[in-house]
This record gives structure tokens, sequence and C-alpha cells, in this order.
């Protein structure tokens, strides 16, 4: 299988996924090897309950199985808490 890199930024909850040398709002590269939305969740330990909105390079997506490509940006928020 043919591995590729994404650049993915984490918020919230999910920051703690990071490495520990990103910053806030800093994307930091993964390789994957299923290059899908899922795939990125999967290498990360990320289960689709937590993936509230999942932006690719701008762009909202809804589906797990969405494409990516070499050098996407993957946005991914948790649900917001409080009230």
């Amino acid at each position: 299988m043919i591995s590729m890199i994404v650049n993915v930024k984490l918020y919230a909850t999910l920051r703690k996924l990071a490495p520990k040398n990103v910053q806030i709002g800093e994307a930091f590269p993964l390789d994957l090897d299923s290059p899908t939305v899922n795939g990125v969740l999967h290498k990360l330990g990320i289960g689709e309950e937590q993936a509230k909105i999942i932006m690719v390079n701008g762009t909202r997506v809804t589906k797990f199985d969405h494409e990516l490509h070499a050098n996407d940006t993957v946005v991914i928020f948790p649900p917001v808490g409080g009230g």
C-alpha cells in the first residue's frame, strides 16, 4: 500500500492527540495508509462520534469515506459542550 502525507489541525479536546510541539491552530503532518477522513480518525484514535465538524481544505465534509489527496489539510473539531 502506498502512503501519503496530509496536514491535520485538531481543536479543543482533540488537541491532546497532536504531537507535543504543535501549537494551537498549527497543522502537523500525518502519514496515511488509507487516504480518507476515516483513515485520519483511525490513525489518531478518534472515534466518529468525537469528530463533530471536519473540514478538508476549508470545505466542510460529512462523509467519513471522503477521499483525501497528498498535502490536503484536514481540520477536526469535537462536539461543543457547555450550557
